[in-house]
């Protein structure tokens, strides 16, 4: 893009942004608090994927945190009334949010990790500490189930005579579709084309596939570029992304390429083993290639 800008004497200011703590700790957050976007026209971003898609669609709003619960520890078998049980509060936590599930909109998501649940079986844990995500399309419900999260939070120290405290690590809004921008980005993605595979790349492929089990998609799928859709056709993503911040703040359109065997989940070992290898490179290519002729066309439209 810089290249062309200079040969073709068009005039742009292009900025390119490294974005840290993409998982887990809502980086572009900050990024926007502190006013990074204000003066830009027009964002851009790419996410690796097992299809080619550049869908005006939306994502979850997101809110997580870490749950700490205090306890008295004890010999669990000489002494156990002696004790208050951390991991206790952590377990009657964890059962009323599985309870609360039933009485929650069906499109939220709720999913935690212990991460830390004791040291020894014969000591009552006097620490315990439980991890969760909450998402919803909708932040304001996410706010609400959010609230119910934390009342179960402190019911179970009640009930189990532990105390919890929480720390709030990151939250994000949820994408804010740009169906104008979005086509220029599916019109491009579909003249640059998709990825196709040589014969050592197909039989590499074809092994991952293999693994997919129902999941599993012809490996051609990866040269296709999937139908266009706009924001009310599409399906919103199940996972979150502080891009949504930034899709609030200015105009904001992404693509998806196929860096991964079709079919294959993200945050899977088969979505890593493609990426670090050529298939993978040949997606992050696509990629730049449809963010090169899309921020064209956009500099072109705006001048």
């Amino acid at each position: 893009m810089k290249n062309w800008l200079q040969k073709s004497g068009q005039k742009g200011t292009i900025k390119v942004y490294g974005c840290p703590a993409e998982e887990g700790g809502s980086g572009k957050v900050y990024m926007v608090r502190e006013g990074l976007f204000n003066d830009v026209d027009v964002v851009l971003h790419w996410h690796p994927g097992a299809l080619n898609s550049a869908d005006a669609g939306t994502s979850l709003a997101n809110k997580n945190a870490k749950f700490r619960f205090k306890g008295i520890a004890a010999h669990a078998a000489a002494s156990p009334e002696r004790g208050r049980s951390a991991l206790d509060g952590v377990e009657a936590m964890n059962m009323m949010v599985n309870m609360m599930r039933e009485h929650i909109p069906q499109d939220t998501r709720i999913h935690y990790v212990i991460t830390k649940g004791g040291d020894a079986p014969n000591v009552v844990p006097a620490y315990a500490e439980v991890y969760y995500y909450a998402r919803h399309k909708d932040r304001e419900i996410l706010q609400s189930v959010w609230k119910r999260i934390e009342n179960a939070a402190q019911g179970a120290a009640m009930g189990t005579g532990t105390k919890v405290e929480w720390e709030v690590l990151g939250g994000v809004f949820n994408l804010l579709p740009n169906v104008a921008l979005a086509e220029v980005m599916n019109n491009n993605l579909t003249m640059v084309g998709g990825v196709n595979y040589n014969e050592e790349e197909k039989k590499f492929a074809e092994k991952i596939s293999e693994t997919l089990g129902e999941q599993k998609q012809p490996i051609e799928n990866a040269g296709k570029i999937k139908d266009f859709k706009n924001a009310s056709e599409t399906a919103t993503s199940g996972g979150s992304t502080d891009v949504g911040d930034v899709s609030w703040t200015v105009p904001t359109v992404g693509l998806s390429t196929a860096t991964w065997v079709p079919g294959s989940a993200a945050h899977s070992w088969q979505s890593t083993a493609a990426s670090g290898m050529s298939i993978g490179q040949k997606g992050m290519a696509v990629a730049a290639k449809t963010l090169a002729c899309t921020l064209s066309e956009i500099n072109k439209k705006a001048i």
